[in-house]
């Protein structure tokens, strides 16, 4: 008998989701909508957002409606159910299953000194490339031959979830993006305090004296010209340096940031951060500003936090590579924002089965320490999911569990640390929208 784990928290989740009409009338586009009991209805195109794989279309309505004993519907019908869903369903799920996680599961939760440990980063994601995408999404790269949106996740580095998400136009502000994926986990009120961490690009001023003042904890790596002259008077590689007013500094942001201009310009406060500076592998200086404390967080504990920020790039790896997850449907804004967020949502339901399935791994077998093939994870989850979400019989449920677990637990590889993934500034898109994959 399955145990109730965090894993099947969230299916049983998923499954009262569907069969609630309240969530319906919330997230359906227009109160006209999944009125009538059309093939697609409103719990159909849930499940289908969910059970993308990144084929052509015809092929992913062909394995749906296999897979679910429905009788076939046309592509041009799909979409048209599928413009009625607001995509946000999908992270809002998320959001409840994770605000779960850390209330109802605290035995499993894994803190650092206390805090829940996450890392904010942004990547381009690849969409259709219609002149309909590079006209919204391109707006600050006009001259751009490819459709591409920015993403910003926050992501939690040790339970190894994703947090928030937010999706705007291509090369929007990261910074403004961070603060938004911030806010929007304040907002659920978790249990444990929360660190941010943070790579160059995102060190600003403002952010570290609205942080100091809210208590909202900070590491964000600085770039070699932020705060130059007050670095190099350091009498050592761990100290408080303070930032004076200077007119010439806070003029800059009269325009974007006017509250903080004005506090500024009215109070000439200094703000205070704590610089730590270490030396890389390859000899270059890592500067880190912060507002933790030395006496909570010395000199060795940032350096081992700050390393721990590489987690969100496995994890963007992991949604790109594994989950196909730039192989979106339409340049409908409807549909990017499903195709992404529903994604998600799966990347966060595969880490709970991965990460049950790690724990009963007899490491005294192996030469290496394991870990579950990500790949094989995902192909499993997504092939029996629906499935599992939509079997009534608990004891049914269970087994089908237990069988895509025992799957899971035979793919396991030896843990490589040091591994880096370089970024991919292909200018061409590697999911052309008519030449997908059928198989």
């Amino acid at each position: 008998m399955v145990e109730n784990l965090y894993k099947k928290y969230c299916i049983n989740k998923l499954k009262n989701k569907l069969q609630d009409n309240i969530i319906k009338e919330i997230y359906r586009n227009n109160d006209k909508h999944f009125i009538r009991n059309r093939k697609m209805n409103f719990e159909k195109v849930i499940l289908y957002g969910l059970n993308k794989r990144g084929l052509t279309s015809k092929m992913e309505i062909e394995d749906f409606t296999e897979l679910i004993n429905m009788t076939d519907i046309s592509s041009p019908a799909v979409l048209k159910q599928r413009l009625k869903l607001n995509g946000k369903i999908y992270l809002d799920m998320m959001q409840e299953n994770l605000k779960g996680f850390y209330e109802e599961f605290k035995d499993e939760v894994k803190l650092f000194n206390g805090y829940i440990l996450s890392a904010i980063d942004g990547s381009d994601f690849e969409i259709p490339n219609t002149k309909l995408a590079r006209a919204k999404y391109n707006e600050l790269h006009q001259e751009e031959t490819v459709a591409r949106a920015t993403i910003s996740n926050m992501f939690d580095v040790l339970n190894h979830y994703i947090m928030d998400t937010v999706i705007n136009k291509y090369d929007f502000s990261e910074r403004k993006m961070a603060q938004e994926n911030y806010n929007n986990v304040k907002k659920l009120e978790l249990p444990y305090p929360i660190i941010r961490t943070m790579d160059r690009g995102y060190g600003s001023i403002v952010d570290m004296y609205y942080s100091n003042k809210n208590n909202d904890k900070y590491v964000v790596r600085l770039k070699k010209s932020d705060f130059k002259k007050q670095i190099q008077n350091m009498k050592s590689n761990d100290e408080i340096i303070k930032i004076q007013y200077q007119y010439d500094r806070i003029r800059y942001y009269k325009d974007e940031y006017p509250e903080f201009y004005k506090i500024m310009e009215e109070t000439k406060e200094d703000i205070e951060i704590r610089i730590i500076i270490f030396d890389s592998k390859d000899g270059k200086k890592i500067i880190l500003a912060t507002n933790l404390s030395k006496e909570e967080f010395d000199y060795e504990k940032m350096f081992e936090l700050y390393k721990l920020r590489w987690e969100i790039e496995l994890n963007y790896h992991s949604l790109k590579e594994s989950l196909k997850i730039e192989t979106i449907t339409s340049s409908n804004d409807i549909i990017i924002y499903q195709d992404i967020y529903s994604q998600m949502l799966v990347y966060n339901l595969i880490q709970a089965f991965k990460q049950d399935t790690e724990k009963k791994i007899d490491q005294t077998k192996y030469k290496n320490e394991m870990k579950v093939n990500m790949n094989m994870a995902t192909g499993f989850v997504k092939k029996a999911l629906i499935k599992i979400i939509l079997e009534d019989n608990i004891d049914k449920q269970n087994r089908m569990l237990e069988l895509l677990e025992q799957k899971i637990e035979k793919y396991l590889i030896p843990i490589k640390k040091g591994r880096h993934y370089p970024r991919n500034k292909n200018k061409k898109n590697k999911h052309s929208i008519n030449k997908r994959k059928s198989f």
